[in-house]
């Protein structure tokens, strides 16, 4: 499996170097918004996981690079962290096109235009609902029944959670009662080893994670 990862990526890492090539050869490269990224990782034994879904970094971090010479500076990274629901806002913003309806993601070109300005961050809310969405979302399932259960572990392997990364700190509460808080320290702790909730030093940075979570939670219905 892992063998075979890495071939499709090669292949995939060959496919988009003859598309720039192309658009190169034919003058549109500058004038091309180009994004690079998948969807969300694979776990292959951290944290005891082989799938997506869980709230780790080696389960759901993407690639993302973004290119467009003629309008954003080159060779350039950005340390705030961004979310997948911000993507197709800046298409929009990119392409001059006023959004259809409201979304929950945020136009990322000023932070491309300025890669290395400290101000314009804002957390990032990642939530976990398995197959379910909308108003199916208002109450957590208990799993007191298979039904029940089967809602709150999507395929048995992750039950549903909520997490916030504000600048190098992720916060992560999994909706189970009972369930311990975590919280790490993406800088010192890159592979979220620590739980830094377990810490009495670090109440008040939990306590303010988790109402900065409620609060983008509610902002975003």
């Amino acid at each position: 499996w892992v063998r075979q990862v890495n071939q499709a990526v090669k292949s995939l890492d060959e496919g988009v170097g003859k598309l720039v090539a192309s658009l190169e050869q034919s003058g549109q490269l500058d004038n091309t918004l180009i994004i690079f990224t998948s969807d969300q990782g694979f776990a292959w034994g951290q944290h005891g996981f082989q799938v997506k879904l869980a709230p780790y970094a080696a389960n759901i971090r993407s690639p993302l690079i973004i290119s467009m010479p003629s309008r954003f500076p080159e060779g350039k990274v950005c340390e705030h962290p961004v979310g997948g629901v911000d993507i197709v806002p800046t298409i929009f913003s990119v392409a001059g096109l006023d959004l259809p309806w409201e979304m929950h993601g945020r136009d990322l070109t000023p932070l491309l235009e300025n890669p290395e300005a400290k101000e314009g961050a804002r957390p990032v809310l990642t939530v976990h609902t398995g197959d379910s969405y909308g108003s199916n979302t208002d109450v957590v399932p208990i799993a007191v029944d298979e039904a029940s259960r089967s809602k709150l572990y999507m395929r048995g392997a992750v039950p549903w959670w909520v997490s916030l990364v504000d600048g190098k700190q992720k916060y992560i509460r999994t909706l189970i009662p009972g369930e311990v808080e975590e919280l790490y320290d993406l800088a010192e702790d890159p592979e979220e080893l620590v739980n830094l909730a377990r810490f009495a030093s670090h109440r008040d940075r939990v306590i303010e994670l988790r109402e900065m979570a409620i609060a983008e939670l509610r902002r975003t219905g």
